[in-house]
């Protein structure tokens, strides 16, 4: 057997064998959010009430601001802003993915993919919390869409965003290890990405070239869309979940390649 190809069957066996052991990644995610609210009343509630109380001011200024009634905006924002922390907290968290995870895999034999899958899984516990932002958004703006049929669709869409998490947290934590400059960096980005990104305004106020930067070639546009519009009840464009399935299926190749190559390096480099 050639060394590439003894390489990518290990690569490939961490990824699926890391999946089936959902009960270690399961318990390991569940372990680290306990750990962080550890001696606090309301645990991962403290973080919903931050996001509500900056979406409760916000809305009020937005509403105004872009034109728009108080019962259309703040459903909006709610359900955009669950949806970007969820994004951003994969993505901040991967870089630090097989930094904070050397302890583990420098002891006893782990798979590396393990780290990722609990990241994810932790992040959607968090996402639950934070749901109860919108919940409460679209009691007192619009109650009915609590009851919209386009809901099951954004479970759909929550699903595409776990499964595009394990590849980014893979990725960016192998990059980051090696250089750690990578994380200041994406940190950077993203501070930008929330004000480039249709959080707080619409996809409909920009036309043209501006458009098409700040919508059509924003990938982050595409996921918070799969979720934030069934919330709203409409469905997605089909457009929208074609990009998101191409930016998946290119996320995993690119990972699955840098994966294949670095395995064998993760240990050393921390």
């Amino acid at each position: 057997m050639s060394s590439a190809t003894g390489n990518a069957r290990k690569a490939r066996d961490d990824i699926v064998r890391g999946f089936r052991r959902w009960h270690i990644w399961g318990r390991l995610g569940w372990q680290e959010v306990k750990r962080r609210y550890r001696r606090t009343v309301l645990g991962p509630f403290w973080g919903a009430i931050s996001i509500g109380a900056f979406v409760l001011v916000l809305g009020s200024i937005g509403s105004g601001l872009f034109n728009n009634s108080t019962a259309d905006y703040l459903p909006f924002l709610a359900a955009g802003m669950v949806v970007w922390i969820m994004l951003s907290t994969m993505i901040t968290e991967g870089c630090n993915l097989f930094i904070d995870g050397g302890h583990l895999y420098r002891q006893m034999r782990f798979d590396y993919s393990i780290l990722a899958y609990a990241l994810v899984w932790r992040t959607l516990i968090g996402f639950a919390h934070n749901f109860s932002v919108y919940v409460l958004c679209a009691l007192i703006a619009a109650p009915a869409l609590l009851l919209a049929p386009t809901l099951p669709l954004a479970a759909v869409g929550l699903a595409l965003i776990a499964i595009n998490g394990v590849w980014l947290a893979l990725l960016l934590g192998i990059f980051c290890l090696r250089f750690r400059d990578v994380q200041q960096f994406v940190t950077s980005i993203l501070q930008l990405a929330l004000f480039a990104t249709p959080v707080f305004w619409s996809p409909t106020v920009f036309h043209g070239d501006w458009r098409l930067i700040m919508v059509q070639l924003n990938p982050l546009y595409y996921f918070i869309e799969i979720v934030r519009a069934p919330l709203l009840g409409t469905i997605p464009a089909g457009s929208i979940y074609l990009w998101a399935v191409v930016i998946t299926l290119a996320g995993w190749a690119m990972t699955y390649w840098v994966f294949r190559r670095f395995h064998a390096r993760i240990a050393y480099w921390s």
